[in-house]
């Protein structure tokens, strides 16, 4: 009689948390920061993936149909809209226009809402019960925040012994013409004399991460991470699964 080989390293999980970003650095370096999160979330039978649909014009293209598929196919899981907030001019004479965090997940939503009325003939009350699981929002500016936010991680994979922290606070403030990636890039040009590369760099900081609180607050009571922290307070609660 033959062996049976079974497959020890796949679980099922009926509940699942999909995270849709803009690219596979988000990705690589969302899953070093969440590593100890996700395990607990695995361990309660949540399941947890996250997704990159290429770059911000193919998220906005994708996001409606990705994430209404998952809203239909199980009415339990949960589904996050995370692209960068910038930049956004390209899109100002378009259907996606958005000069700010609230219309950016206005427009989310209202492509995920789309989705579910002419994909899956949702009705009214069915759409809405369904866009409660939905959360769009955004990385503010862009990724690299977090590395900001994680100062003291950054000043190692720099080795660099200088104080770090010239920059806006709350670190999600910075603005278009100086957003965080190329705060970082110059940082990479000058402290270690190599050129930034999000799909290594970013992970190798976060990675050092040992609590998600860490970065979430610049010290006792100043929060520098407000939007990203509304993103993990309302995963934890849909879930009961807190992040830090």
């Amino acid at each position: 009689m033959g062996t049976y080989i079974g497959l020890a390293s796949w679980r099922p999980y009926s509940l699942k948390v999909w995270i849709f970003v803009e690219g596979e650095s988000d990705r690589i370096a969302l899953t070093a920061l969440w590593e100890e999160w996700r395990e607990s979330l695995k361990g309660s039978q949540w399941g947890f993936r996250i997704i990159p649909l290429e770059n911000k014009s193919k998220f906005f293209r994708k996001i409606g149909p990705r994430a209404a598929e998952k809203l239909a196919n199980n009415g339990n899981d949960v589904v996050v809209g995370l692209p960068d907030l910038y930049p956004n001019h390209e899109y100002v004479n378009s259907c996606f226009r958005h000069t700010d965090i609230n219309e950016l997940k206005r427009v989310q939503t209202e492509l995920v809402r789309k989705s579910l009325a002419e994909v899956y003939s949702f009705s009214a009350d069915r759409i809405e019960g369904a866009l409660g699981r939905f959360y769009g929002t955004a990385l503010k500016h862009d990724l690299e925040m977090l590395l900001l936010a994680a100062t003291d991680e950054l000043r190692k994979v720099l080795g660099t012994p200088d104080t770090l922290g010239n920059w806006r606070h709350p670190v999600e403030d910075q603005n278009q013409m100086t957003p965080p990636k190329r705060i970082v890039e110059e940082l990479f040009l000058t402290k270690k004399r190599k050129r930034y590369r999000d799909t290594v760099h970013a992970k190798a900081v976060l990675e050092k991460v040992q609590t998600i609180k860490k970065i979430l607050y610049r010290n006792e009571t100043e929060l520098q991470c407000p939007v990203f922290k509304s993103l993990l307070d309302w995963v934890g609660n849909r879930t009961g699964i807190p992040a830090y």
